[in-house]
């Protein structure tokens, strides 16, 4: 079958997949390109253009864009699973995907003209990061942005950057009365950014998750909202369940973790362990090879079974407390801590040659690992869950809606 997807450029790409059985499909299509590409991801730091048109091609940037402006308005299950297809194949290509994705949800806090001007270009793709590392001075018609803001992942071929800042009363910090700091997201324009080449890092090398900064920028309002964001002013049910934006970060290493079960089981068939008995007859490895698969698939189940059950919820209307989503985060975590412990497993009972940088187990062993020390999967969400099941407040954002 011919893989239109990586013969199509964002400039004339053709019919974007809008049906989830398309987009999941077309995962699969492009997942052995993205893994035979895998090695120049991690040698070049960052995406192959070749791939970032596929992928533009198929829609994935597009997916948590409502269908008014362009988008698939993709359910968040599709998401995910479109995630772990391509983390399976790379971490860090799967990473851009998701993180574009995250930051494509400003879309349904922007005012109208806002969304528009984001999503107007065909190849458009955010890089967003949650941190406020800027200052927004109130000005005529919006603020004049100054900062600089570190992990904006797909910040090589990003055409947008949202930028969180600190609204301010001249120079001191705006709070609400409350006593809270104001923040907002400002989007920014490429062409208003500088990018700093800042991701020379052992895993997931291909991110290009750089610093970026901006210097008196003026951003009209219609390209700013507040965070953590009010009321959504699209009716897209995604938008009233923000945790369901965020079990990709479970979905990606599951895949991850997948695929390392599938590289240590053919290496178990190949490679002789002692003599002429193969590693795979090993009663040791046979049981250590279970238990990760158990770890992985039980992770699986209780994330996609969580995200399925709030989803429904949500879509039908129906009232979700603050327990329904901070579940849907506890697994998400949950996922993400059981693909490293089963990655730990398999790469410690495939021996040494798991070692060498040519095993497809040394680069997911690290890439694993880096994923996991994002703050959206940390140890505070735990914590947080632990809250919640007391009956307290999570005293986490993006946590219980």
């Amino acid at each position: 079958m011919r893989n239109l997807l990586l013969e199509a450029r964002v400039e004339g790409a053709g019919t974007i997949p809008a049906r989830p059985g398309d987009l999941v499909a077309a995962a699969r299509a492009v997942a052995p390109r993205v893994s035979a590409l895998a090695p120049q991801i991690d040698a070049d730091r960052a995406i192959p253009a070749e791939l970032l048109d596929a992928f533009a091609a198929a829609g994935f940037f597009r997916m948590a864009v409502p269908r008014s402006l362009g988008g698939l308005e993709t359910d968040p299950i599709t998401v995910a699973t479109v995630v772990e297809e391509l983390a399976a194949a790379d971490a860090s290509a799967a990473w851009c995907v998701m993180l574009a994705n995250q930051a494509a949800r400003s879309a349904g806090f922007l005012a109208a003209e806002g969304a528009r001007e984001l999503f107007a270009a065909p190849g458009a793709v955010v890089a967003g990061v949650l941190r406020a590392r800027g200052r927004a001075v109130p000005a005529e018609g919006g603020y004049v942005v100054t900062g600089r803001w570190p992990f904006a992942s797909g910040s090589n071929h990003a055409t947008w950057f949202g930028a969180e800042c600190v609204v301010m009363d001249g120079e001191t910090p705006h709070r609400d009365d409350n006593g809270q700091l104001q923040t907002i997201v400002a989007l920014l324009p490429r062409t208003s950014v500088s990018v700093h080449d800042t991701w020379d890092t052992g895993a997931l090398r291909g991110t290009g998750s750089n610093d970026f900064s901006a210097c008196d920028v003026f951003v009209p309002a219609s390209r700013t909202h507040p965070t953590p964001a009010a009321q959504p002013r699209h009716p897209w049910a995604m938008y009233r369940a923000t945790v369901l934006a965020y079990i990709t970060h479970g979905t990606h290493a599951l895949g991850v973790a997948r695929a390392a079960f599938e590289a240590t089981r053919d290496l178990a068939l190949a490679k002789v362990a002692y003599g002429t008995v193969l590693l795979a007859e090993k009663t040791r490895f046979q049981a250590e090879l279970a238990e990760a698969q158990a770890l992985i698939e039980s992770a699986r189940a209780y994330l996609y079974g969580s995200a399925a059950q709030l989803w429904a919820m949500v879509q039908s209307g129906a009232a979700t407390t603050p327990q329904d989503h901070a579940r849907v985060r506890l697994a998400t975590s949950n996922a993400v801590r059981a693909s490293v412990e089963a990655v730990n497993r398999l790469y410690a009972a495939a021996g040494t040659s798991a070692f060498f940088t040519d095993s497809p187990l040394e680069r997911r062993f690290r890439d694993i690992h880096a994923a996991a020390a994002h703050i959206m999967v940390g140890t505070g969400t735990y914590e947080a869950a632990g809250r919640v099941a007391l009956g307290m407040e999570a005293g986490m954002p993006y946590f219980e809606g």
